[in-house]
C-alpha cells in the first residue's frame, strides 16, 4: 500500500516531468514561430505556444509547488533550511529560485505578453509581421527572464536529485 508521503512524491515528480514537458514543447512552438516569415503560420505556432503554457506550463507548475510542499511537510523536509534550525538548505534555496521565478510573471511577463498581444494583432491586421512585433519578440527582458527560468529549473533538478547541503 502507498503510504501518503508515497503518493504525494509520486504526484510532486509527475507533476515536475509534466511542467517540464510543457516548457520543452512550449519552447520548441516560439522557436518555429520566430523562424516564420508567414503571418499565418506565425498565429498558429504563438497559439501553440499559448496552449502548451495554460495546459502544461502553469497547471504544472502550480501541482509541483503544492505537492513539494505537501511532500516536505509530510516528510519532516526543512522547507527553511537553516531559518528553522536545520542543517540541510538545498530545499531553501529551490525555493527562494521558485520564488524568484514565479516572481517574473508579474513583473516580466503579463506586462510584455500585453505588448507582444497588441503587436500580435496589429500584424495580423496588416496581413505581415512587422518590424513592431519583431521587437517584441526579441525583447531581451524576456528572453534574459527565460533564460534565468531555465537555468533556476536546471538547479532545482540538481538540488533535488543531489540535495548537496
Amino acid at each position: 500500500m502507498m503510504s501518503s508521503y508515497q503518493f504525494f512524491k509520486l504526484l510532486h515528480e509527475l507533476a515536475a516531468f509534466w511542467f517540464i514537458a510543457g516548457i520543452l514543447g512550449r519552447q520548441l512552438a516560439r522557436r518555429q514561430a520566430h523562424r516564420s516569415t508567414d503571418i499565418a503560420a506565425f498565429t498558429t505556432l504563438t497559439g501553440l505556444a499559448g496552449r502548451f503554457e495554460s495546459l502544461m506550463v502553469i497547471p504544472g507548475n502550480l501541482l509541483v509547488i503544492v505537492a513539494g510542499i505537501v511532500t516536505a511537510i509530510i516528510g519532516r523536509w526543512p522547507l527553511f533550511g537553516f531559518l528553522q534550525g536545520a542543517e540541510a538548505n538545498w530545499l531553501l534555496v529551490a525555493n527562494l529560485i521558485l520564488l524568484g521565478g514565479l516572481l517574473l510573471v508579474p513583473l516580466v511577463y503579463v506586462p510584455r505578453g500585453k505588448k507582444f498581444d497588441q503587436a500580435l494583432q496589429a500584424a495580423q491586421t496588416a496581413g505581415a509581421i512587422t518590424p513592431q512585433l519583431t521587437t517584441t519578440l526579441n525583447d531581451p527582458v524576456v528572453k534574459f527572464a527565460h533564460l534565468g527560468e531555465y537555468l533556476g529549473l536546471f538547479v532545482i533538478i540538481v538540488l533535488m536529485v543531489l540535495k548537496p547541503f
